[in-house]
């Protein structure tokens, strides 16, 4: 397997993967029908008009087959003004499951930071998404901020 940059001919790839960010109990109040929507359209949005300092890296098996991907940029945190790397998104397709794709994803989301000068790299999770946020622990990120909602 290996991690390149991403090409115009990855799009449809890319927002295939768009559903795999809702395998999990969603919170009652959002709409199913409505967060398919935007998972589809942010996924459209971000291989059609990419924000200029965003990159993306897909994860390719020797066989050509296209396993996952990783979209980082950067991001200055509000409170201290530093300047940290941010993945906007990372997904592995259902095939590239167990084989290794997420983690080396993920090492490439940090090289890509360190090569940037960032001491830090953020994300964000749905604490209901368990899989991914043990993933995530397992690989020594820790949880910063907590999005509390009530419905009313």
């Amino acid at each position: 397997m290996k991690i390149r940059a991403f090409k115009q001919s990855d799009k449809d790839f890319i927002i295939s993967l768009a559903l795999r960010f809702m395998e999990f109990e969603l919170m009652n109040w959002r709409d199913i029908e409505q967060t398919e929507e935007g998972q589809r359209r942010l996924a459209h949005e971000s291989v059609s008009n990419p924000s200029p300092h965003s990159e993306m890296f897909v994860a390719e098996a020797e066989t050509g087959e296209l396993l996952g991907f990783v979209e980082v940029r950067p991001h200055t945190d509000l409170l201290s003004g530093i300047e940290q790397g941010f993945i906007v998104s990372i997904a592995v397709s259902t095939e590239g499951e167990g084989k290794g794709v997420g983690k080396a994803l993920m090492l490439k989301a940090e090289q890509w930071s360190t090569e940037k000068g960032y001491k830090q790299l953020v994300l964000n999770a749905y604490m209901k998404n368990e899989r991914a946020v043990n993933f995530y622990k397992y690989l020594n990120y820790e949880v910063e901020v907590l999005k509390m909602v009530k419905e009313l």
